[in-house]
Parts: C-alpha cells; sequence; structure tokens
C-alpha cells in the first residue's frame, strides 16, 4: 500500500504514495496526558475510560483485559499500550458507537402501543411493486434483520381452493400462503425472541378464511396468541409475548361487499348483459375503490372510500368464518366519518388504524395532537403510497414523531429512508421494538399533547468529530472510485429528527486519499435528542462510499470506531470512521412543555461553529473587513458589488469586500506580449487572433472592427486595446467558442441517413405524461428552438367524428389536430428552414386516416413531401428545404388481424432468446411492458388485406415507413438494398441489442432510419445517455431528461375498446382489460422529474447533451455524421465504439474564471451567510473510452472565482465527442447548488481564450453569467 499506480493513457501512467493510518493529532494529545513516558499503563486507560469515553464504571482490571486483547508482538508493550497500540484500540471492533453490552434495556412490560416496532411492507416481495416475484426469501431475510411486522397479502390461487401470497392486480409471480407460514414459524425468533405480528391483507372468501385460520392454527401451533373473546381495552406486552405470534387483520369486504354490490347490479339489469359487460362491472366495482381514495389503493385494503363503520363490519363478520375471525389479535379499522373519526380514541377498546403515507401527511396537516394521542392506546400503521412501484420509500421520521408504531417500509429496496430505519432499531438491543418516549404516551402536566412542529428550547447539544476514516482500499479495488487517482472522500454528517433538529453538515473532501484525514468539529444543538438518529454518509465526488445510522440517546460519549455499511446495509469487512461523540450541555432533568414557553433561535451552524467544518471559510480578515459587526439599521443599506452584508443572525451580520473581474495572470502575460507600452493596436490583435485564436486570414481590418466594437466603453484608447480593454473584449458576447459566421456549414446534400436529428417525443404535451394538457404550445417551443421530428399521437375523438392528439389512456386532455399542423405550418421554419419530419403514432379507423389524409394535404399544401413510390434511398436535406415529411407505419390497433400479431410476437421472442440467452426474468418483463411506441409489430411484409382496407390517400403521403419486419432483432436490422425504412427501438432493446448486434446497428443506420426512445417504465427517475445512440449511428435520438417517457403498447390482444379502466395516482396508473387477465393489466410510472423523451417539458444532463449536439452546424437540428459512421472501412469492418482506439487528438482546457452570478442571483441565492464558493465542472461525453469528468478546486466567498486550471481530454473520437461544463456552488450542510451549465461539441470549438455563456437547467442562457477558457488541441 505504499504507492499506487493508475493508468492515465495506454501510455502514461501516474503513481501515488500511500501513507499509512496515522493517529490524528487530538489522539496524540489525549495519549499524551494518559501515558508516561510513550507507555499507557491500565491506570492511564481506566482514567481515559472514564474521563473521556464517558465510563464512569470503568476498572483497573477491565483496562488491563483491553491491554492484554492487544498482545500482539508489534503493538504490545509489557507496560502498557504505546501510540500506535492505543490508536488501534480506539479505531477497533471492541470500541463501536453503541455499547453492546447493554442488550435489551429498556422495560418491555409496557403496552405494545407503546414502542416503535420494526414494520415491513409487502415483505414477500423481491423486488419491485410490479413484476418481481413473491417469495418466502424476504421474509426470512426479514426476520433475520429483526423486522417484527410481516405483511402478507392473500388472494384465492387461480382454482379458487387454496391461498396464495401476491402483490394482487400486478404482474407479481404467487408463493403459497403455507410455504411463508412455515418459514415464519422456524424463523421469527432466530434474532429476538419478542412477538411477531402477521398483518394479513385479506381477499378471501369465507371459505379460504377457515383454511387460512386452519393453516395458521396447525403451523404455529402454541407460539399463536389468541386474544380473548372481548375486544382488548389494552394491548399486551412484548415481555408478556415472547416468541408468540400475532394475527392483525380486518374483515374482508373485497368479495364479500363488492359481491353483494354486484348482485345488486345484475339483476336491475334488462338482461341484454354480455359475459364482456359483467367482466366490465366487476372490474369496475373492484377498482372503484382504489380510483377514489387519493388513488392510493390501501395495500391494507382499508381504502379511503369504504368507511369501515362497524356496523358494515358486525354484516360482515357475521359472514366470515368464526375461527378465522377468533385469531385476530389486532383489529384493524378505521371506524365512522373521515380523518377526525377515524382519530377517535375509544376508552373501551383498542385497534389498528392503516393510513397511506398522503393519508397520513394530511392527517398530520390538519390534527397533529390527534394523531399523537390516538397513537398513545392504539397502533397507526403508515404504509408507502401505491405509485412507489419501484419499492422506494418515504422518511419514516415524520410518522416516528407522531408517535406511529408501525411504519412500514419496503425492506426489498435501498435508500436514506431504509438507513433511518436501522439506526432507529439499532436500539434497544436490536429486538425490533423501541420504547417510546414519555411525552408521546402521555400528555404534558398541563393537558397538552407533544407538537413535533412546536418551538421548543434546546434540551442538548451534541458536538461530533470527524477525524478519519479507513478501509476502503482493502474493501474495494483501487479503480473503484476514480480510474486516475486515489480517491477524494468528504463526510456528510445529518441529525434527522423533528424538524428544528433536522441539520446536514459536510466536511472539506481530502483529495488523492485512500485515509482521509478531516479532523472537523460539527455541533447540532437538540430539542428532542429522544428521536433524533445521526446519519453519516461518505462521498466521493458524488459517489456512494459508505453510511451508517446511529440512536443519538444510545451513542456513547467519546472517540469510538463506527463501522460503515452499503447502500442496502450490510456492513463493510473494514471501512471504518473514527468519530468523537461529546454532549457539552448533557441534558438534565427537564421536561418538555407543548408549545415551549421561551421559543429561541438557533445561529446557524457555520456561523457558531467553533471548530469550522471548512477551516479557511472561517473570517478571514484580509476577505471581511468587519467580522461582525452590529446592526445598527435593519431598514435601510445600499447594496455595492464594493462592500456586500450577510445577516448572521437577529442581531448580527458580517461584511465582505468584493473585488472587481481582474485578467488573469495568463491573459496578462499575452497583453504584454502582444502589445507595446501598455496598448494593443489592431495589428498586434491581428497577430493575436492568428497565432492564439487560431483564426486563419485574419486581417487588420476584423482586428479593428473587434476594437471598433467597444469604442462606447469607457475604458477605449485612441490607438488601440489597453488590457482593460483587452480583457473586455476577450469576456465579451463578440468572442464565443462556437463561430456563429460558419453557419449551415456540412454537406446537406447526403441522404437523411447520414444526419443526426433533433427530435422531439410526445412534442404536445405541457406536463407530465398522464394528467396534463395537450397543446400546440410546446410544439411551436419546440420547433423555435430547432427541434425537426415532431411527434403527435392521433385517436379517434369522443364520437369518433375527427381526430384529437393526446396521450391516448391517459388523463392528458386532447387537443385539435387541424390545430397541430396549423400550428406546425405557421412556425416549422422559424429556426431552421430544413425539413420537420411529423411522426404519427396512428390509432384510427380507416374512415379517420381518409380525414387525416384531407387535412394534411389542406393543411401543408405545396410545403408536403409525397414520393411517388417507396424510397430506395432517402432524400437529402437541401433537397427536402422548407418541406413537411410524414413517417408513420400502418396501424394495427384497429387494423392487424389478431392471428398474425400472436404468431409475430412469438417469432420474435423465440428468436431473441435464442440471440440474447435467457438474460435476466425482470429485464425481459420489462421489455414486454415498456413503451414500444405501439411498434411491436411493425411488420413491413403486411397482409394484402390489411393494405387493401388502408386509405390509400393516407398510404399515399407516408414518406419515412415505419417498420420492423418479422421475426427477432437481427431480422429488424436486416438492411433490404431495394428500400429504406424507420426502425424504432426502445432503450432497453437497444442496450441489449449492442453486446450481440452493435455492428449490424452501425450497419443498418448507413442507410436506413433508427429511433431510440425511453423505457417505459423509469421508476428510479433514471437517465439512459443519448450518446449510446449517437455513436451506434442512430439519427433520431429522444431521452428520458428528469421525467419518464411512457406510451401505450398493451401486452394482451384485446380490442382497443376493452380497455376500459384506469387506477391513475400522481405519478402512475393501470389500464385494466375488460377479459379480468392478469396479462391485461399494465402499470406505468412518470415522476415528471423524469420525462421527456426529449420532451421539452423537462431539462436534466441529457437534455444538456442533446442541446450541445445540435449547437453544430449553424443550430439547424440536422449533424452530419462523421465518416466512419457512414461506411466501412478498407476491410469492410464498421466503426465499433466500445473498441480501443488510438488517441486522435488532446483537448486542453483552460478554466481561467467566471463572473456574472452577482447580477443574475439575488445575493443569498446561493448562501444566506456569505459569499458563493464555486467549483466548475469540466468533462466529455463520448465513446466510452473518452468519457470523464473533471473538478476545479473551490473558491470561497467569491462572486468572481478565478480558478486559472488546466484539464487534459485525450480523445480517440473527438468527432463525436461534447464538452460538458457545469458550475456549481460547494453546500457544506446541503447538497451543492446549481450555477449554470453548458455543453459544446468538440468537432466545432474554436481554438483560443474564449468567453463561454452559461445556461440554467432549461438550457436558457443567463443574461451575465459567463466563463473565461481556453481551449487548445495538443
Amino acid at each position: 500500500m505504499s504507492k499506487q499506480t493508475y493508468r492515465v493513457c495506454f501510455c502514461f501512467r501516474r503513481r501515488f504514495r500511500l501513507a499509512a493510518a496515522e493517529a490524528p493529532a487530538d489522539i496524540r494529545g489525549i495519549f499524551g496526558e494518559y501515558s508516561e513516558n510513550g507507555v499507557m499503563g491500565a491506570d492511564g486507560l481506566r482514567r481515559f475510560l472514564a474521563e473521556v469515553q464517558g465510563e464512569a464504571k470503568a476498572t483497573a482490571e477491565g483496562a488491563q483485559g483491553v491491554i492484554d486483547g492487544l498482545n500482539h508482538a508489534h503493538l504490545f508493550h509489557r507496560r502498557g499500550m504505546n501510540l500506535e497500540a492505543f490508536f488501534k484500540y480506539l479505531f477497533g471492533d471492541a470500541n463501536p458507537p453503541l455499547d453492546p453490552k447493554i442488550g435489551i434495556h429498556q422495560d418491555m412490560t409496557a403496552p405494545l402501543s407503546q414502542y416503535f416496532i420494526y414494520t415491513s411492507h409487502n415483505t414477500y416481495l423481491t423486488g419491485n411493486q410490479v413484476s418481481s416475484d413473491s417469495s418466502d426469501i424476504p421474509i426470512i431475510r426479514a426476520l433475520q434483520a429483526g423486522v417484527r411486522g410481516i405483511e402478507l397479502d392473500l388472494w384465492p390461487n387461480s382454482t379458487k381452493d387454496n391461498v396464495d401470497v401476491l402483490h394482487g392486480r400486478t404482474l407479481t409471480t404467487p408463493v403459497e400462503l403455507i410455504t411463508c407460514l412455515r418459514s415464519i414459524k422456524e424463523h421469527a425468533f432466530s434474532v429476538s425472541e419478542y412477538p411477531v405480528v402477521v398483518t394479513l391483507e385479506d381477499h378471501l372468501t369465507a371459505d379460504l378464511q377457515a383454511l387460512v385460520a386452519e393453516m395458521i392454527t396447525q403451523t404455529f401451533g402454541e407460539m399463536l396468541f389468541i386474544p380473548g373473546s372481548e375486544p382488548p381495552s389494552e394491548f399486551p406486552s412484548p415481555e408478556s409475548l415472547k416468541r408468540r405470534v400475532l394475527i392483525s387483520t380486518k374483515p374482508p369486504k373485497e368479495y364479500l361487499g363488492a359481491k353483494k354490490v354486484e348482485v345488486n347490479e345484475s339483476s336491475s339489469d334488462k338482461g341484454q348483459d354480455s359475459a364482456e359487460d359483467e367482466a366490465r362491472r366487476k372490474l369496475v366495482v373492484d377498482f372503484k375503490s382504489e380510483i377514489d381514495c387519493n388513488k392510493d389503493a390501501d395495500e391494507d385494503g382499508e381504502g379511503v372510500d369504504s368507511d369501515e363503520d362497524d356496523e358494515e363490519d358486525q354484516k360482515l363478520q357475521q359472514q366470515a368464518a368464526s375461527q378465522y375471525r377468533n385469531l385476530i389479535a389486532i383489529p384493524a379499522g378505521k371506524g365512522k366519518g373521515g380523518m377526525q373519526g377515524w382519530l377517535r380514541v375509544d376508552p373501551t377498546k383498542v385497534r389498528r388504524l392503516s393510513l397511506s403515507e398522503q393519508e397520513f401527511e394530511k392527517a398530520i396537516s390538519q390534527f397533529g395532537k390527534d394523531v399523537v394521542r390516538f397513537t398513545q392506546n392504539n397502533l397507526l400503521r403508515v404504509y408507502p403510497k401505491a405509485i412507489r412501484l419501484d419499492s422506494s420509500n418515504y422518511n419514516p421520521m415524520s410518522a416516528w414523531i407522531h408517535g406511529a408504531q408501525m411504519v412500514a417500509l419496503n425492506m426489498q429496496g435501498y435508500g436514506k429512508s431504509l438507513w433511518s430505519v436501522h439506526g432507529m432499531f439499532r436500539a434497544n438491543g436490536g429486538c425490533g421494538y423501541v420504547k417510546k418516549p414519555e411525552f408521546l404516551l402521555k400528555a404534558a402536566p398541563d393537558g397538552d399533547i407533544f407538537d413535533p412542529r412546536a418551538d421548543l428550547p434546546i434540551k442538548t447539544t451534541l458536538r461530533v468529530t470527524v477525524y478519519m476514516g479507513e478501509g476502503w482500499y482493502y474493501d474495494f479495488s483501487h479503480t473503484h472510485f476514480d480510474s486516475y487517482s486515489p480517491p477524494d472522500f468528504y463526510a456528510k454528517i445529518r441529525i434527522v429528527g423533528v424538524p428544528a433538529d433536522t441539520m446536514k453538515m459536510k466536511t472539506k473532501a481530502m483529495v488523492n486519499s485512500w485515509i482521509p484525514t478531516w479532523d472537523e468539529s460539527f455541533e447540532f444543538p437538540l430539542t428532542v435528542p429522544e428521536l433524533a438518529l445521526l446519519r453519516v454518509e461518505v462521498r466521493e465526488n458524488g459517489e456512494f462510499a459508505g453510511q451508517t445510522c446511529l440512536p443519538v440517546w444510545e451513542l456513547r460519549r467519546g472517540i469510538r470506531a463506527v463501522p460503515l455499511y452499503n447502500r442496502k446495509g450490510v456492513k463493510y469487512k473494514c471501512v471504518k470512521l473514527l468519530v468523537r461523540f461529546e454532549f457539552p450541555n448533557p441534558p438534565g432533568p427537564h421536561h418538555h412543555r407543548f408549545p415551549s414557553p421561551s421559543p429561541r433561535k438557533r445561529i446557524p451552524m457555520r456561523a457558531c461553529n467553533p471548530r469550522p467544518s471548512h477551516p479557511e471559510k472561517a473570517i478571514n480578515p484580509q476577505r471581511s473587513s468587519f467580522p461582525l459587526i452590529p446592526d445598527p439599521d435593519q431598514s435601510s443599506r445600499s447594496e455595492k458589488m464594493s462592500k456586500q452584508t450577510y445577516r448572521v443572525c437577529f442581531c448580527f451580520r458580517r461584511r465582505f469586500r468584493l473585488a472587481a473581474s481582474e485578467a488573469p495572470a495568463d491573459i496578462k502575460a499575452i497583453f504584454e506580449r502582444y502589445s507595446e507600452n501598455g496598448v494593443m493596436t489592431a495589428d498586434h490583435l491581428r497577430r493575436f487572433m492568428a497565432e492564439v485564436q487560431g483564426v486563419e486570414g485574419a486581417t487588420a481590418e476584423d482586428a479593428q472592427a473587434a476594437m471598433d466594437s467597444l469604442k462606447h466603453l469607457p475604458l477605449f484608447h485612441r490607438r488601440g486595446f489597453h488590457l482593460e480593454g483587452f480583457f473586455k473584449y476577450l469576456f465579451g458576447d463578440a468572442n464565443p467558442p462556437l463561430d456563429p459566421a460558419l453557419g449551415v456549414h456540412h454537406d446537406m446534400n447526403a441522404p437523411l441517413s447520414h444526419y443526426f436529428i433533433y427530435t422531439g417525443h410526445n412534442s404536445y404535451l405541457t406536463g407530465n405524461q398522464l394528467s396534463s394538457d395537450c397543446s400546440d404550445v410546446p410544439i411551436i417551443n419546440a420547433l423555435r428552438k430547432g427541434v425537426r421530428v415532431i411527434e403527435l399521437d392521433i385517436w379517434p375523438n369522443s364520437t369518433n367524428d375527427d381526430v384529437n392528439v393526446l396521450h391516448g389512456r391517459t388523463l392528458t386532455t386532447p387537443v385539435e389536430l387541424i390545430k397541430c399542423f396549423r400550428s406546425i405550418k405557421e412556425h416549422a421554419f422559424v429556426a431552421s428552414e430544413y425539413p420537420v419530419v411529423i411522426t404519427l403514432e396512428d390509432h384510427l379507423t380507416q374512415d379517420l386516416q381518409a380525414k387525416v389524409a384531407e387535412m394534411i394535404t389542406q393543411t401543408f399544401g405545396d410545403m408536403l413531401f409525397c414520393p411517388e413510390s417507396d424510397l430506395k434511398e432517402f432524400p437529402s436535406p437541401e433537397s427536402l428545404k422548407k418541406r413537411v415529411i410524414i413517417s408513420t407505419k400502418p396501424p394495427k390497433e384497429y387494423l392487424q388481424a389478431k392471428e398474425v400479431k400472436v404468431k409475430n410476437n412469438d417469432a420474435k421472442k423465440e428468436k431473441d432468446e435464442e440471440a440474447w440467452g435467457s438474460e435476466v426474468k425482470n429485464a425481459k418483463m420489462d421489455d414486454n411492458n415498456d413503451d414500444d411506441d405501439d411498434e411491436e409489430d411493425e411488420d413491413d411484409e403486411e397482409d394484402p388485406k390489411e393494405q387493401q382496407n388502408e386509405a390509400p390517400e393516407y398510404r399515399r403521403l407516408i414518406a419515412i415507413h415505419a417498420g420492423k419486419g418479422k421475426g427477432g432483432m437481427k431480422d429488424w436490422l436486416r438492411v433490404d438494398p431495394n428500400k429504406v425504412r424507420r426502425l424504432s427501438l426502445s432503450e432497453q432493446e437497444l442496450e441489449k441489442a449492442i453486446v450481440t448486434y452493435g455492428k449490424d446497428i452501425v450497419r443498418f443506420t448507413q442507410r436506413n432510419m433508427l429511433r431510440v426512445y425511453p423505457k417505459g417504465i423509469r421508476f428510479d427517475s433514471s437517465n439512459y445517455n443519448p450518446l449510446i445512440g449517437w455513436t451506434h449511428g442512430a439519427q433520431m435520438v429522444s431521452i428520458a431528461s428528469l421525467r419518464t417517457e411512457e406510451k401505450d403498447t398493451e401486452s394482451c390482444h384485446c380490442s382497443p375498446t376493452k380497455f376500459l379502466q384506469f387506477i391513475i395516482t400522481q405519478n402512475s396508473y393501470a389500464t385494466i382489460c375488460s377479459c379480468g387477465n392478469h396479462c391485461c393489466i399494465i402499470l406505468r410510472s412518470s415522476s415528471k422529474e423524469d420525462n421527456n423523451v426529449m420532451s421539452q417539458q423537462g431539462y436534466g444532463r441529457s437534455l444538456w447533451l442533446m442541446h450541445g449536439m445540435f449547437k453544430a452546424n449553424g443550430g439547424c437540428g440536422y449533424v452530419k455524421k462523421p465518416n466512419f459512421l457512414l461506411n466501412a472501412d478498407a476491410y469492410g469492418e464498421v466503426f465499433d465504439p466500445s473498441a480501443t482506439l488510438p488517441v486522435k487528438t488532446t483537448l486542453r482546457v483552460t478554466v481561467y474564471m467566471g463572473e456574472g452570478w452577482y447580477y443574475d442571483f439575488r445575493h443569498t441565492h446561493f448562501d444566506a451567510y456569505s459569499p458563493p464558493d464555486f467549483y466548475a465542472r469540466v468533462g466529455i461525453a463520448g465513446v466510452p473510452a473518452d468519457t470523464i469528468m473533471k473538478k476545479t478546486k473551490t473558491l470561497e466567498d467569491n462572486w468572481i472565482p478565478a480558478w486559472d486550471e488546466v484539464f487534459e481530454f485525450p480523445l480517440t473520437v473527438p468527432e463525436l465527442a461534447l464538452l460538458r461544463i457545469e458550475v456549481h456552488e460547494y453546500d457544506m450542510s446541503e447538497k451543492d447548488d446549481f450555477a449554470g451549465q453548458t455543453c459544446l461539441p468538440v468537432r466545432e470549438l474554436r481554438k483560443g481564450i474564449r468567453s463561454v455563456s452559461l445556461h440554467s437547467r432549461k438550457g436558457e442562457k443567463y443574461n451575465n453569467v459567463k466563463l473565461l477558457m481556453r481551449f487548445d488541441f495538443v
């Protein structure tokens, strides 16, 4: 570990000297205090344990035992411990932050309602909530992790004679109930002997309930807790229920209640209903509750619409199996009325209430104290909202601070919410039960109820000193975090608790160190330490490097070794932090009063921290003329650029001197070289332009024109530029990185397939993909930005006599097709005169196709390009100037025969499986359910009967035919020398295809068009990289940038008229076919934070890459592909972007400085207490070998950061490289703030010193924010 080598490129390496772990200065000081002559004996260690570690009962014998435990040859000293051994002890496993000896130490004889209970949600699922497997394995894992609340959803099996566990009305596979029950019995008490609560979500008939009762009784036997005949007025205690299993559920409603309604409806009909109508009515009844109850189908079956009033429960219970009902130890129910009625406390009986996270949020906003009062005797279960289809989780702390005992989370996921759960239930010996604080169990002396949002006095302060970390070197490969150097670790420390206590802090980043030594202190004033969790996370340049979460009330004082865990909560073998925990003002006998009689504000940590987390951010006399000044006048202050004042707290302010923009040293040196006596003449400027800026053929007239452009400024000199004028010229708008004079300079006479085309998707949507408006305004905006491909989804209107544009089978409101056409006609060539392609996704009948053909012809007239026959080669953009092109495929939903479709689907699946093998099951399932853009079966070889049925006028308008052909991927990519076409692939299909058919894709795109669109199920709101498509030659690339794109491709083969019902939630919906088949239930997700296949409504890095690509070639929307993507080489081989290629050129980027934020943002936008701390990220997006991101240093308290740093980027394929530039503001207590971005095509970068304008997240150019940069190709 003394030296480590990193490969920079194929011929160069960097070697780093790596030091071993060394005790921080604080540890050395403490060792010196408690040792003699470099040795710490047993008595010294005892005093250290008592005085520093807070172990009041430490004995000399115990200390000697610690010393004996370190009896290793190189560490042991006969008289005690040397410094190395002491450091080893502190950083060892025997010194954890929680005391393993205390075990279960809380009172366990109180009722269950007085404990937080480790509870899981849909425990049986192995993955997402839609298509994963149901199994007993996740149940076993949960129990082995200490979970005490297990949830099972019970449904009849396919033959209605047994019971399965599955997530109903989804594509999850079932597991038999008896398998789950046996696994619970076997593993229930392997970790904790305290009771397991099995929550049953019951969708069974009375007969099957009786079967379940028999299974439970026979499986658990004496382990089963059977309550008395009378409803309990108080829950039993965990102690009295040791090694017992409790059943919690409510009387069923789905079969017993809905069936009754269905029978009534049937009897009122006139006998004319078909079997299809009966199935439709059954589904409407089954799903109606899920639509009305906040769109959030209660995972417990306790929907809002089904007011579980006691009278109806009694009627239903009379029909239920009595032996089943007798097993219910914790009855569930909501009672009559709305939320206030549900929270009403009945002193004669206790119950469990279940609320979705959305219902709970509404409840605490209106009835916060009622929620706390309810949980003093009753159980409250909170579960994730239904739209968390990816098994993500909500913040459990909001429920705990209101007394909710059963905060159910998806244990199969991971993330910060689950880390908090792990932290909470590390308390009390990890037994799965944590006693609630007294103030949540009873009212205050004055009768008031605890309010977690009240302004409470500070009860104690936790001081956390993060000394150092180690172990990553052993648990990770040496290039895991950074391929070119050792990692740059930083730690994030956060308190999770009541809102007043929640706070985030961050250490500085330690550059190039496997053993980071931060040695920083943070103080966290706590008003409710009994509910506070300390969360620690280590990251490397944004990449996860470990986490832990600890209950503050059980933290051991002193210096401790804190082990870190991975994202899923699995402990790393070696990774640890050395941290010191102190309570400078430990909590006394203070009792909470609500609200606090003496509310007080806390000075932000940035101002009051005695040991700044960023030492260089301490007030610097050279930067701040008055570090802290009383505020004599709060009303009047004139803000000037020379001085700026920030409010630190209610009575103090800090004042900073702000310097004006100044030329960097490099610019001054260049000015000296190209000037005489401090003046740069036109001839000097011409030489500078030719030699430094790389302007070929620069003339004195050009130089003089540049000077004349600044004549109006006071900095002008009659003979030329002085330094300030030269600097102003370089940093001005007349010196951009791309040459505006170039305009459209690519050859525009090649076929369309030779160009990347700026492509829109669902261009008509104003917002999300589910419930936003459809309009022509987004289409207009897209065309004005230069987009050349517009997509319209066309559907019959409600009367089937006209055509609308909308996102089908969603709640989007329609817009008339004719309106969209007229707007396209008016704005098509505002930004570019090159052709506009309209992609039609067609769901029309023959008559409406004819009507659309008439609309298109009449609207566009001579603008419309209509080929006389199938094209053997696409025409060129030049020949299609100011023309509109129609691209679509023959419709399948109305016209395609079912038999042909089934046959083609089977053939496709067989051939794909043959090519890809049996890849991940879930991935294949995703593929089946993905947004296939209704192009799953774009058969080129269409049925002759279908061709006869199509409207001939409509067919003649199609200039770019879409189609996949029969068979699998290999057939889709087959090149027909006699005709060209467009193929559409989802991102998943493309990613799989490039593994096996990468070169075939490149070969296909040499003549044909390839469109790539996002998968329909992007539950994690992730993005895919558009360069995957571009580097393989795809012309029409659509991306999901902060928003998930979806389109409707159904996996069932029913007529569209059978799709009758939506379950719509804020971010998800299901289309249900009236055939009632599981395969006809298709769940979708749309989180408008991740949507837009380049849909112009969204934003994000993927869209920034799109903007960067199409800044090339004058912004005309067409960018010529490099020659290697258009032709095979001399050996017949086509381009392979994943191949190892030689470096063609190296781009050297110098980031001098930035300015303009002061004018475009409020002075407290980035930081409320000081000027911003900007850093820049510069990188390349391109083929995998070229892709890299680098970062400048962070400049503190400066509106005009002058980084003056140089970065080099070796490029193997510069023709496809994009230069990414982002500026962020470092924030030690929160996520770093965004401060601007741009993306530039490397192939069109101008050499030399340039002024680079930055843009907002949405791609809008800031008025003043710019960077001064230099670009050189070496």
